[in-house]
């Protein structure tokens, strides 16, 4: 992982729930998170690699109107040749976002001051928790949520192979898989938390259903993925971030928000 770039490390980290988020000869950072709901538990771990001591570590976590962080302890501000400490922070999701919260970090290393633009690997599905619901239930709401604004579609060439499709949808993105899923065809539903209070239920907070469906045409190698959620503005994120991951859009195409059939010219299956 040493030789990876701090994107690749945080793009990993978005769909696992540990891993790297930054390395250089002298100091490396790991990263595990846990989700329930709206809350998620951060765990930095700051080591020193070096022989090295490093010097004037300062950690900054800009507000943003999305998320909420609560910062258990401070982080470390030096660390000995070999010394390891950690950073604990506590975020919530206050309403959908697309852009991930910084982490800043400076540091010494002896040598030179070192600035890091890391940004946190929680995106807007850490805040999806799987919804085991039937087909019937999924066939009403899909139904139910076309066009736009609550319906994106993205049809373009699969960046993996759509066996490894169940993996990223259970496992990265948080969703249930329907067992009538099959590798050309799957369906997943999933609720978004979030800590905002629900007007319309006292006590309660804001969670939005979410649908995905992902197609494959063989012959033709290309994939759709349709996202419908009863809000146009966790629409938008949840299918941008399973887009990243799953699908990259044919240029004639794009991200298409209309509730329209597209994909009939390419050849894709109409028929639900």
């Amino acid at each position: 992982a040493a030789g990876q770039n701090p994107r690749e490390l945080w793009q990993q980290l978005c769909i696992m729930p540990q891993g790297r988020l930054y390395s250089s000869a002298s100091l490396q950072l790991e990263l595990k998170h846990e989700y329930t709901a709206e809350t998620g538990r951060i765990t930095v771990n700051f080591a020193n690699v070096s022989q090295a001591p490093i010097g004037n570590i300062r950690v900054m976590l800009p507000e943003v109107p999305f998320m909420r962080f609560q910062q258990a302890n401070e982080a470390p501000t030096q660390l000995g040749p070999g010394q390891r400490a950690f950073h604990y922070v506590q975020v919530q999701c206050v309403q959908p976002f697309l852009q991930p919260a910084k982490y800043l970090v400076e540091y010494h290393d002896g040598r030179q001051p070192v600035q890091l633009p890391l940004m946190l690997p929680t995106v807007l599905t850490k805040f999806v928790a799987p919804a085991e619901i039937q087909l019937q239930q999924f066939r009403q709401f899909f139904e139910n949520c076309a066009g736009a604004p609550r319906e994106s579609v993205v049809i373009g060439t699969p960046k993996v192979p759509p066996a490894q499709w169940p993996n990223y949808l259970t496992k990265g993105f948080n969703l249930h898989m329907l067992r009538e899923s099959t590798p050309a065809s799957a369906f997943a539903a999933g609720t978004l938390h979030t800590a905002t209070p629900d007007p319309s239920q006292p006590g309660r907070t804001m969670s939005v259903p979410c649908m995905v469906r992902l197609e494959y045409v063989p012959d033709k190698q290309l994939a759709r993925l349709t996202v419908r959620t009863q809000h146009g503005e966790v629409t938008g994120p949840i299918s941008k971030v399973i887009e990243s991951y799953l699908i990259v859009p044919s240029p004639e195409n794009g991200a298409q928000m209309n509730g329209g059939p597209p994909g009939s010219a390419m050849g894709m299956p109409q028929a639900y």
